[in-house]
């Protein structure tokens, strides 16, 4: 028979190795003989997207000391116990086996998911478990509530967030990307999407053209300043028009896929914007993963409401670029009405102008179709480079104050060049660091 002094030494020391286990178990590390391993990352507090990377960090030890030698896995898992990948980690910096990232698939349960670390070491072996949270990306919540599949933009390292969101499942758009630091010319990427519910005529460039500029009018990234030239092409299995587009910048890589999609009956346009890209292709690479999933009954809706405008004014003359010396001739900026106008409703013409590191905005308002550039505007220091786009607005009253709104979208961005004579030296140091067109 036991003796009561051993049956207690036998409680104490199963009560012990029952505590070490819970202390184990919390701290994602356990102890099998002599061999210790400790999850150091991802721990239970991290919480990562789909399609965002991770790198597992390990501390393998026996007695306290790191063992280098050691074949480390992680088995990873999603909520529901499906595999979702497997890496490897490598002894190194730190004394602790890290391994290469390792990219969350996307498409997959959120919640909960768990890593599996199998050990072995000689004749040593282990394993230990710990899980972290993984969160749906923006892909995945642009498909849920639209329909569509879009990968990040996330060229470079750029990391992108979702800064226009508008209308619902049937009409709307979204415009996603980024801009990493630079000076003067900085690198980005963006990707916008626009949709509207039907089959729109698009047998030929013009129509492409008025689809573009009156039934969405809202284009882009940058101010454009025209569309164009229009090509036929194919875009995945349907087919579809590629549009060049001229941003405000010389440096501006702008393009539109426009097609019309019979499976879900909606009218897509996919506009693309890439400066300082690694590659030619960039433009394309942007809009290559989007997909519409025809067997997902999209009924999302977007924080903010998709506004219904009149087509912008078709802007006339100057031409584009059109360059102006001195201040003899009068600048004389036209465009074609837009519809006649009601007692309270004018054209805004917004003038733009860049004068050291400073962008300047004048707004002039007329009931005309036709605005005279004021030569104020050549007297003051500017980079002779005037931007000028023009919008259809009308005065609202609200309570004892006077407020306007837009009726139209705003016209295309043209610009005129206007220098002084070379025989008269301008009365402003140039002080024009940043590109002007």
């Amino acid at each position: 028979m036991e003796s009561k002094l051993f049956r207690r030494i036998r409680w104490f020391l199963a009560v012990m190795i029952g505590l070490t286990a819970c202390s184990s178990a919390a701290q994602s590390k356990v102890s099998t003989g002599p061999l210790t391993i400790t999850l150091l990352y991802p721990s239970g507090s991290t919480q990562i997207e789909m399609g965002q990377t991770l790198k597992g960090i390990v501390r393998v030890t026996e007695d306290g000391r790191p063992i280098e030698d050691a074949h480390v896995t992680l088995a990873i898992s999603d909520p529901s116990g499906k595999p979702a990948g497997e890496v490897l980690a490598s002894f190194g910096e730190g004394d602790v086996y890290r391994t290469d990232a390792w990219q969350v698939p996307h498409r997959r349960q959120a919640g909960r998911w768990t890593i599996k670390i199998q050990v072995e070491a000689g004749k040593l072996a282990g394993s230990t478990s710990a899980d972290f949270q993984v969160d749906e990306s923006t892909s995945e919540a642009l498909l849920e509530k639209y329909g569509f599949w879009l990968d990040a933009p996330t060229m470079r390292g750029i990391v992108p967030s979702l800064v226009a969101e508008k209308g619902n499942a049937q009409n709307g758009l979204i415009r996603w990307g980024g801009v990493l630091a630079g000076q003067h010319v900085l690198t980005e990427n963006w990707v916008e999407v626009q949709w509207r519910q039907g089959h729109f005529e698009l047998d030929d460039a013009e129509e492409v053209r008025q689809f573009l500029l009156q039934d969405l009018g809202d284009l882009g990234f940058t101010p454009i300043r025209e569309l164009g030239p229009f090509e036929q092409t194919r875009f995945k299995h349907w087919k579809a028009w590629l549009v060049k587009a001229q941003g405000e910048f010389y440096y501006d890589r702008i393009e539109w896929i426009v097609f019309y999609a019979p499976e879900v009956d909606k009218t897509y346009a996919i506009g693309t914007t890439v400066v300082n890209p690694l590659s030619m292709a960039a433009n394309a690479q942007l809009r290559a993963s989007f997909e519409v999933d025809a067997t997902l009954q999209a009924k999302g809706q977007a924080p903010e409401p998709l506004l219904q405008l009149l087509p912008g004014p078709e802007l006339i003359s100057p031409a584009l670029g059109q360059r102006f010396i001195g201040p003899r001739q009068p600048i004389l900026l036209k465009w074609k009405p837009v519809k006649a106008l009601a007692g309270d409703e004018y054209y805004q013409v917004a003038v733009m102008y860049n004068y050291d590191e400073s962008n300047l905005y004048v707004n002039y308002t007329t009931r005309d179709t036709q605005f005279t550039l004021p030569e104020e505007l050549y007297k003051t220091p500017n980079c002779h480079v005037f931007n000028w786009s023009v919008n259809l607005m009308r005065t609202t009253t609200l309570s004892a104050s006077n407020h306007s709104e837009s009726l139209s979208y705003k016209s295309l961005y043209w610009y005129v060049e206007w220098y002084y004579p070379p025989d008269q030296p301008q009365p402003f140091k140039p002080l024009c660091p940043n590109p002007q067109k």
